[in-house]
This record gives C-alpha cells, sequence and structure tokens, in this order.
C-alpha cells in the first residue's frame, strides 16, 4: 500500500478471540504477507462471495450452502466440541 493510500485508509479496531492472532499471523507468514494485509485479503475474498442483497424474509445463508457452512463451522471447532455436538445429534 502506497503512503497516500494508507493516510486515507479507514481503520477499526477488532478484538480477537484467545488464540486468534497467533494464527492469523501464521497464516500472513505463510502467505508472505503482513497481518494486515492478511485480514483485508481474506475479508476481501468472503465478501466477494457473500451475496450482498439477501431479501430479509431469506436465511442469511444463501440456499444450497447451507450444509457446506455447517461442515466447515464443524471442522474449525475442538475435538471435544465435535464429540459432544455429534453425541446430540445421535
Amino acid at each position: 500500500m502506497k503512503q497516500d493510500e494508507t493516510t486515507r485508509a479507514e481503520k477499526f479496531v477488532v478484538r480477537f478471540p484467545p488464540g486468534m492472532r497467533d494464527r492469523i499471523a501464521q497464516a500472513a507468514r505463510h502467505s508472505h504477507r503482513s497481518m494486515n494485509a492478511e485480514i483485508v485479503a481474506r475479508l476481501q475474498r468472503s465478501m466477494v462471495e457473500w451475496p450482498g442483497d439477501l431479501p430479509r424474509s431469506e436465511g442469511c445463508v444463501p440456499q444450497g450452502l447451507e450444509e457446506g457452512l455447517l461442515l466447515d463451522c464443524f471442522r474449525r471447532l475442538p475435538a471435544e466440541k465435535r464429540q459432544a455436538l455429534l453425541a446430540l445429534l445421535i
């Protein structure tokens, strides 16, 4: 980012849950980016894929993507929480 872009950039403070800062730092190193660039890249990617004009009568997850979203959330859970969830579902 150029100096004049940096001074015009909008700033926003974000509070991360425990451990997330370290995970972002690791991902940024892997991608050869700064932490800020890593966060912005990931946000931009998620916003491109997300439909911004969902009607209010529909759910927040686009139809047909529910299973993938659930699977993604499930995979990010710690092992003990995955087991607890499976116990509730089965």
